[in-house]
This record gives C-alpha cells, sequence and structure tokens, in this order.
C-alpha cells in the first residue's frame, strides 16, 4: 500500500505513465476527483488506465420530454465513441425512475423529481438516487384550432376548472363558458399517464385535484401521442412539453394552438417560449423568491443514476459529453434551453457542477 502511494506521487505518476504507454501502447488517461455523497470535494486521485477506446453500452429509458434531447446526444456522443452504443427509450419519468430503482438501466430521463414512494424504494433496494439538471422547458397547453378559437386567453384558474370537470366527472364544460364567441361544444380532454412527469408537473402548475379519478378521460402515453391526439379531435384539449409544441406550430396547416395563460387575472396571457424558459430558469437560479411575472409552468429535465459515476465509465464519459458545450448545443437545438444557456453550468468538469441532487 506505501509503495503504490508513493508511486502515485508527484514523480511516481510520471514514471507510471511512462511504463505503461512504453509496455502496452496507446490509452487514455483520465485523472479526477472522486465525489462522494452530496459534497463536491476532492479527495483523492484516481488514475484510470483505458485500452483503446471506450466500448460498451448505455439503455436510457423515462420521460418522453427528454426523449429528443437523448436521440441527438446519443448520436453525436457514438459518433465521437464508436464502440459505444447508446439506446434512447420513452416510457415516461415513472418508468425511469423504476429502472434505476430495479437497476434495470444505469442512467435514465425524468422531467420531474422523483416521488416520495421513490426514494423510499430507492432506499429500500440500496440504490442511491441522483438526480442531474441538464436543461428546462416548459408545459405547453394546447387545443385543436377552429375558427370561432382563433385565439385562446385563460388564467391558470380557469384552465384548472376546465381539467378538475373532468377529474372529477362534473363536467362537461363548455368553450363558450371561457371564451366570448365560442362555439357551444364541449371541451373535451387529453391527459397522460400515470407517473408522467409532465403530468404531474402540469397538474400541480395548473391547481388540478391529484386526487381526481378522470372518468372517461383518454389517457395518452407520450407528447407525440398527445400531439396527434388532439389534432384529431376538434374542440380537445391537451398540454405538451415546449420542444414538442414548436416543432408542431412550425407547420402553418397544424390545427394545433397554444392557449395564451397569464398566472392570474393581475398579469398578462403569455404563450412559452424560449426566451420565457431562460427568464424562469435565471430567476431560480438567483434565488426561487415569489412569482413575479413570466411564464409559470416551466420545470427542470433531468437524468438520473445510481449514485455518482466512477471517473472513466460509460456514464462518465457520457454526463462529461451532456455538460459539454457540443452536448449543452445539442440541448438548446431540440428546442429546451440548455443549463448552460441558463447560466447555472460554470466552465468546470460535470463533476463540480452544482447540479447533482441527491434524494436519499
Amino acid at each position: 500500500m506505501k509503495k503504490l502511494s508513493s508511486m502515485l506521487s508527484g514523480k511516481g505518476i510520471a514514471i507510471l505513465l511512462i511504463a505503461l504507454l512504453a509496455g502496452v501502447g496507446v490509452g487514455t488517461f483520465i485523472i479526477a476527483p472522486v465525489v462522494t455523497g452530496g459534497q463536491q470535494q476532492q479527495q483523492s486521485l484516481i488514475l484510470t488506465y483505458t485500452f483503446g477506446q471506450a466500448s460498451g453500452s448505455l439503455y436510457i429509458p423515462g420521460s418522453t420530454t427528454v426523449l429528443p434531447i437523448t436521440t441527438e446526444m446519443a448520436t453525436a456522443f457514438t459518433a465521437r465513441n464508436p464502440f459505444i452504443t447508446v439506446q434512447a427509450a420513452g416510457g415516461g419519468s415513472g418508468a425511469g425512475y423504476s429502472a434505476i430503482i430495479n437497476q434495470a438501466t444505469d442512467i435514465a430521463a425524468a422531467s420531474r423529481e422523483p416521488k416520495s414512494t421513490e426514494i423510499s424504494s430507492a432506499t429500500a433496494t440500496g440504490v442511491k438516487l441522483l438526480t442531474w439538471i441538464i436543461g428546462a422547458d416548459a408545459i405547453v397547453v394546447i387545443y385543436n384550432y377552429h375558427p370561432d378559437l382563433s385565439e385562446v386567453n385563460l388564467t391558470r384558474a380557469q384552465v384548472g376548472q376546465i381539467f378538475n370537470a373532468s377529474a372529477k366527472g362534473t363536467g362537461p364544460v363548455y368553450w363558450d363558458d371561457y371564451v366570448p364567441g365560442a362555439a357551444h361544444q364541449p371541451i373535451t380532454v387529453f391527459i397522460r399517464e400515470d407517473g408522467s412527469g409532465t403530468r404531474g408537473d402540469f397538474e400541480s402548475d395548473f391547481l388540478v385535484d391529484k386526487t381526481g379519478t378522470w372518468p372517461g378521460v383518454t389517457k395518452v402515453t407520450s407528447n407525440g401521442l398527445m400531439i396527434s391526439s388532439v389534432k384529431d379531435q376538434q374542440y380537445s384539449m391537451g398540454y405538451v412539453a415546449l420542444s414538442y409544441y414548436t416543432a408542431e406550430v412550425a407547420n402553418p396547416l397544424s390545427p394545433i394552438k397554444g392557449v395564451n395563460v397569464a398566472y392570474n387575472s393581475s398579469y398578462s396571457y403569455e404563450t412559452p417560449d424560449i426566451n420565457g424558459v431562460i427568464s424562469w430558469a435565471q430567476s431560480k437560479i438567483t434565488g426561487p423568491g415569489e412569482y413575479t411575472g413570466g411564464y409559470f409552468a416551466c420545470r427542470w429535465l433531468y437524468y438520473i443514476t445510481d449514485g455518482f459515476p466512477a471517473p472513466g465509465t460509460i456514464i462518465d464519459r457520457y454526463l462529461g459529453f451532456v455538460y459539454s458545450s457540443a452536448g449543452q448545443a445539442i440541448i438548446d437545438r431540440v428546442g429546451y434551453v440548455s443549463v448552460e444557456k441558463a447560466g447555472l453550468t460554470t466552465g468546470l468538469p460535470y463533476w463540480y457542477y452544482s447540479t447533482p441532487i441527491v434524494w436519499n
């Protein structure tokens, strides 16, 4: 042990590097601090030697909101690491947490924080739940455009009333109850599946009763299916992540429109865009505080791991790429707001960022 300690100090490291290079040829050296617990402190230096290029695979299931990020990230990451494969999958945030808790994957995606039941399950199975903030998003309330619904302005309380009526079975409610000049047509709502991060955040942001039983309401299992369901049903309403909305309304022929939402009657009606999400993210970084204006239905997006990745592992390499300038640019290009653009990153390696949150 004493001999190894002396080798890993000062001149000893240089001698060890030379010996390894001479003996086995080209490799990759990573010297990185070990991060433990919820504190980002340097304990020691670990020297990892990898023969040739890294190889292996990653399976990343979970949030369909994060899915476009993972799909694009996987393509760029594997182009730089040709012996690593990355498979992106959906299933919802609940499926992502379940996969980590059941140790069915090493990394997953979520658009919400873990529930107390998930934290308890992780503790029971010996899993250390960590979430890594990778970007920011907004939830957009969407509706099927009709000539008498050219523009829809609602407060968040009114949106909540519409969905609560469906949750409790006290509906239907009609468009002309909320939009002057609209037809006397019932508002058909679509919701996401149980465990969906988008559904959970929507219900919190728009004051929807989470104990509602939703009699007769159709549940859809992804953002993509939400878009197609609202498109196919006149006078319907739903909600999606910002990137899906932005991509859809880029088609001028799409019947999908976004509801202009006001926090309450004292504030202006707004439909979310990238600038609104940036403002929200920056306000969260500088201090949560109280609502002072802007689009409010925003949230962080996460990757989930079981504890801190060991230096040099594939998860470590993947997260390192996610937090690189190239990786952050992908998040912006997909239609979300990267933590780099929001000002959360500091230019240091990802394990130094303040983004990892330890839950148990």
